[in-house]
């Protein structure tokens, strides 16, 4: 039936078409309508659907320019995204405040939060103001210093030292970001702290676990670590496994107000073991070198020299 109807109309069609040429002759200007009415009323005919199709076209540029604009803004947002999470923290104009623990001073910093980190000497520390918003925020710019961390799930506590970054929830752990070592270490003393770079996260560590990241080849080792505790680390203890010489001068030099220097430079390089406390005698430490590493010293004022 649908058909039969199809055909109708296209025969209706066809026999108005050969009645308009049968009307025209060919040796008169064309007249392509019958009467005014038929005129004005195949224009108006025409107009709608001029009108629809102009309808339809600004529709059409309308949400093509939506979609365009939603394309853009979705691109932006996970290229934002991922730059966020690719670089340091605090990067966007964050503002800053910094503390810094002089040549044999011990610092100790309270926090919004009432979490508090502790500054060994040559320590240099950075915190976010205002410190709490969707993160805590700081960066560990050298030093070494230990983090008592508040609890508070709803805003993680995030340390960026380097390269890396260390986030938790609530804990107690200690950052070294010495500038001579190849290495950034993280040793965790109590609850769980997870550690990531600009690429890809690097670990997760329970208690008595250190993580060290190399510099250069951003290698990491993961491994038990039971040297620190708490108190021995607040109590001013030191343990230094195979640095360089120069790294423990300056260790050496900020916990006793001493400025270390070198007769023959490459002394600086020979990499050193030892262990000791901020309330040592300072000659003894040095008499530890004499006895295991066969090194002389001189004593000037505040001022050591160490050769061969």
């Amino acid at each position: 039936m649908a058909k039969k109807n199809i055909f109708a109309q296209r025969r209706k069609k066809d026999l108005q078409a050969e009645a308009w040429f049968d009307r025209n002759n060919d040796n008169i200007p064309l007249e392509a309508f019958a009467d005014e009415h038929e005129k004005n009323q195949i224009g108006l005919e025409m107009m709608d659907v001029i009108r629809r199709k102009l309808k339809a076209q600004r529709l059409y540029r309308l949400w093509r320019n939506v979609a365009a604009a939603a394309v853009i803004l979705l691109t932006t947002s996970i290229f934002s995204y991922r730059a966020y999470l690719a670089s340091p923290i605090g990067s966007s104009g964050q503002v800053w405040e910094h503390y810094a623990a002089n040549k044999g001073e011990f610092k100790k910093i309270l926090l919004a939060d009432s979490s508090v980190i502790h500054l060994r000497p040559g320590s240099k520390i950075a915190v976010a103001k205002p410190f709490i918003q969707q993160t805590r925020q700081l960066k560990l710019e050298s030093g070494e210093v230990y983090f008592e961390v508040s609890h508070d799930s709803a805003h993680p506590f995030l340390v960026s030292a380097g390269p890396i970054t260390t986030e938790v929830l609530g804990t107690k752990f200690i950052i070294n970001n010495d500038s001579l070592s190849s290495d950034i270490r993280v040793s965790l003393l109590s609850g769980k702290v997870a550690v990531r770079s600009q690429k890809a996260q690097l670990g997760v560590l329970l208690p008595n676990h250190q993580l060290s990241f190399n510099r250069h080849t951003e290698s990491v080792k993961l491994e038990n670590s039971n040297a620190y505790s708490t108190e021995n680390w607040l109590n001013g203890e030191y343990i230094l496994e195979d640095v360089s010489l120069k790294s423990f001068a300056k260790t050496f030099g900020n916990a006793f107000s001493i400025e270390v220097r070198f007769k023959q430079e490459t002394l600086e390089k020979l990499n050193v073991s030892i262990q000791f406390n901020r309330n040592d005698n300072f000659k003894a430490i040095l008499d530890q070198l004499k006895l295991i590493h066969g090194l002389q010293y001189k004593i000037k004022d505040k001022e050591v020299i160490l050769m061969r």
